[in-house]
């Protein structure tokens, strides 16, 4: 990317929405490209430079969440704070988010990226495609106001219709793309979604040809693939999440997620409309559609008319998200019993 300055247009700034700001003398605006733990890299018209949260901004943050995130816009000093890293002084407002449960025991979010127009799925046809899989993705998008499309990648091999085709009879309502990485000439629908500056966030499981897809979209080769094995399995290529400048908007790439533990329900009732508007039509309000009486989500599905699979999906998630509920309490529990034994 080299460290010339790339405007705010190019950047996706008119999609953001809000006015620009007041900015103090010895101020910037950029974009976050690439999040490292505990300092980040911006680019904007000022060019590509590392830098870390300012102290103050530090200390204001109540949640993983109001630290910056990829995509996120930042307000920065121009000038180093600290080992020649710039200050950023304050995360402007998200317009959207991907949202999900972080690795690790402890029950916390992670935005893997911020102000993002589309969440691009991308599937091959050399795995086994799961279902359960990309609705989980789907949930995440819509929670976090993303418009989703599904790419299915390697049409090359064979099946990519039959795979789209088994998508639609699922209930999959988004955009199915159908491409070959490898030929730019292929990638037509999914290249139209990057116009007039969109942010464009590619995700999936390791091997699928995102580092491919992403080096064509961008128009170099900004990232390392790999070699998939004799078992369909890609190595891990991408290790962190990281954003891309191409001609007319932006690309994410983020690292294969074998899993995604979703952190809300806030998307389920757009991906699984048909069952949540059923169950208006149970007989009581907190129905919990397995063996409840005259409950009519068990009654559609009896029927053929709500997918059985669909609905194991859906209630696996809502009972995910009850289980996570209850950690996260006990965990804020925790954490405050530890902060009243620290301050007697």
């Amino acid at each position: 990317m080299g460290n010339a300055g790339v405007s705010l247009d190019l950047l996706g700034w008119k999609r953001q929405g809000i006015a620009h700001p007041e900015l103090k003398e010895g101020e910037g605006i950029s974009r976050v490209v690439v999040e490292h733990r505990g300092a980040y890299e911006l680019v904007g018209p000022s060019g590509l430079h590392q830098a870390i949260l300012d102290a103050a901004s530090r200390e204001q943050a109540n949640d993983p969440t109001d630290y910056p995130a990829v995509g996120d816009w930042v307000i920065h000093t121009l000038s180093p704070i600290d080992n020649r890293r710039l200050g950023i002084t304050r995360v402007l407002p998200r317009r959207s988010r991907v949202l999900r449960r972080a690795s690790g025991a402890a029950p916390v979010p992670q935005v893997v990226g911020a102000n993002i127009d589309i969440l691009g799925v991308v599937i091959s046809t050399d795995q086994d495609l799961d279902e359960h899989l990309i609705e989980r993705y789907l949930v995440t998008a819509a929670g976090g106001e993303v418009s989703p499309v599904v790419i299915v990648n390697k049409s090359d091999l064979g099946g990519a219709e039959e795979i789209q085709e088994r998508l639609v009879q699922r209930g999959v309502r988004c955009p199915i793309f159908v491409t070959n990485a490898h030929k730019a000439k292929e990638l037509g629908q999914v290249a139209k979604l990057l116009d007039e500056g969109a942010t464009l966030a590619v995700t999936g499981a390791s091997g699928v040809g995102k580092s491919t897809l992403v080096n064509q979209l961008v128009g170099d080769s900004v990232l390392v693939t790999g070699s998939v094995d004799s078992e369909g399995s890609g190595r891990h290529t991408t290790v962190r999440r990281e954003l891309h400048v191409a001609e007319y908007g932006v690309v994410i790439d983020t690292p294969g997620l074998r899993e995604v533990q979703i952190w809300d329900d806030a998307g389920l009732e757009t991906v699984f409309s048909e069952i949540t508007e059923t169950a208006k039509n149970c007989k009581f309000a907190d129905c919990s559609h397995r063996d409840e009486p005259d409950c009519a989500v068990t009654t559609a599905s009896s029927k053929n008319i709500i997918d059985a699979d669909r609905l194991a999906s859906y209630l696996a998630l809502c009972q995910e998200v009850y289980e996570l509920s209850a950690e996260v309490e006990q965990y804020q529990r925790s954490q405050r019993q530890r902060r009243d034994a620290r301050s007697g």
